[in-house]
């Protein structure tokens, strides 16, 4: 009887050793068929996509860790007329003023509203809107001296809005001629009360096309032509004869 018994418990204890092993074998056979390679064929099941094969979630700008800086945008509030070179040119020369100067480049766009590719260069109002005027020899001479050129435009409509004290007249009526004038880009010809005051609006013009030459790195020769023109020479800024006669 002694002897059944222990007979029966080795036969368990052996039973109890294979154990494992037979798990574990079934255990990987498990694995092997929950993932062999799927029939080409064979439609994917719904929601087969592992977490890696799912495209990623695009992370929304608000979302993001920080703001990225607003991208330069020359154009906005600020507009461009001329050949696609043209507005090229002007877009890279407003450009070097935002680079070097924040404000200055500011000042700029507040105090005008179009930059408009003609054969004269000067600044003038166009249905109350300030225009720059720029010639193609005056734009293209070089991104530095088209920049000047622009804040030179720039200062005489900041200085149009700040003297400007005339009593607006209403538009007139249709069929009717319209008596009302506009500044000219010559100065020679905007109504100024005098010579003196031609002068000082063109000194004050060419103070800041020199002190925006500097700022955005023009070479000494560019420089050099505003800072030593002659007092009735406007053509560092003007196209055609403006200069004046003694």
């Amino acid at each position: 009887m002694a002897e059944i018994e222990y007979k029966n418990f080795f036969r368990t204890h052996k039973i109890l050793a294979f154990l494992p092993l037979v798990l574990l074998g079934a255990g990987v056979w498990y694995y092997i068929r929950g993932h062999a390679t799927a029939d080409p064929d064979r439609p994917a099941a719904p929601g087969a996509l592992t977490s890696a094969a799912r495209p990623a979630r695009r992370t929304s700008p608000s979302t993001s860790a920080f703001s990225l800086p607003k991208a330069y945008d020359p154009e906005a509030g600020l507009e461009i007329q001329g050949p696609p070179e043209f507005k090229n040119q002007v877009t890279h020369a407003l450009k070097l003023v935002w680079l070097a100067d924040r404000e200055t480049f500011l000042f700029l766009k507040k105090n005008l509203s179009v930059i408009r590719n003609e054969n004269k260069t000067g600044f003038y109002l166009d249905g109350g809107r300030p225009v720059a005027a720029l010639s193609t020899s005056h734009a293209f001479r070089s991104l530095t001296w088209c920049a000047g050129v622009i804040a030179h435009q720039a200062w005489h409509a900041w200085y149009e809005r700040k003297t400007d004290r005339k009593v607006r007249r209403a538009p007139p009526l249709p069929g009717e001629p319209d008596g009302r004038r506009l500044p000219e880009a010559n100065p020679a010809k905007v109504n100024y009360k005098g010579l003196n005051a031609i002068l000082y609006t063109e000194d004050k013009a060419f103070a800041l096309q020199l002190e925006v030459l500097r700022k955005v790195g023009a070479p000494k020769k560019e420089t050099d032509r505003v800072l030593r023109r002659a007092p009735r020479d406007f053509t560092p800024a003007h196209d055609g004869s403006y200069d004046l006669n003694p």
